[in-house]
């Protein structure tokens, strides 16, 4: 009985002065700002939980894009000044053929994004077949990057690779829908054609007689 009267007392001061009546108000609203200030700290995290889980996906697709052969061909050139004789990608890796200006042959090694892992003079400069080729090279119109341009409308190229033994060409090997295919690209023109089927450029051997 004593209880209910103080609680009589209470609501009649309260009606009164509408003193609770603003308390209960102010309560009411520092509760839902804390609410807010919660539900905007889940949100801060949440967010900031997607942007990592972006940041990690982004570093991921980075890392599982190498470099192009364009890009491969223009590294190995920055390493060593000079022309281009070949460029293929194996195990993961680049390699390329580069005829320095001073007339040495160099190998040079890449990994998957494009960067030099090691070089070193590669031939014998006394060879005449080398020099032979590196003649038809130099004398060479459309470079190996130029000749993967113009057989990639056909085909993915996976490798190029200046042939100056008789009629000088460039050989692109390229790949479609699970298929190797072999293009020819004249070094002066430009145009591209399709490999012999056994692939025996400048044999003469008349096996068929």
């Amino acid at each position: 009985m004593k209880r209910n009267i103080v609680i009589a007392s209470v609501v009649a001061a309260a009606l009164a002065t509408g003193g609770t009546a603003v308390a209960v108000a102010g309560t009411q609203s520092s509760s839902s700002g804390t609410q807010s200030s919660s539900s905007a700290a889940r949100s801060s995290s949440a967010a900031g939980q997607s942007g990592s889980a972006a940041g990690q996906s982004g570093s991921a697709a980075t890392a599982s894009t190498g470099a192009s052969l364009s890009q491969a061909a223009g590294a190995a050139l920055k390493a060593v000044p000079g022309t281009l004789d070949s460029i293929d990608r194996d195990h993961g890796r680049w390699e390329a053929d580069v005829l320095a200006k001073d007339g040495t042959w160099h190998e040079v090694t890449l990994d998957a994004s494009g960067k030099v892992l090691h070089q070193r003079v590669d031939r014998d400069d006394n060879d005449p077949e080398d020099a032979a080729e590196a003649k038809a090279l130099r004398q060479a119109t459309v470079s190996a990057t130029e000749a993967a341009r113009k057989a990639a409308p056909y085909s993915t190229v996976t490798s190029v690779e200046f042939d100056g033994d008789r009629t000088p060409v460039w050989e692109v090997d390229t790949v479609k829908n699970h298929k190797e295919r072999d293009l020819i690209v004249d070094p002066q023109s430009g145009k591209v054609t399709q490999a012999p089927a056994d692939d025996d450029h400048g044999d003469d051997d008349g096996d068929d007689d």
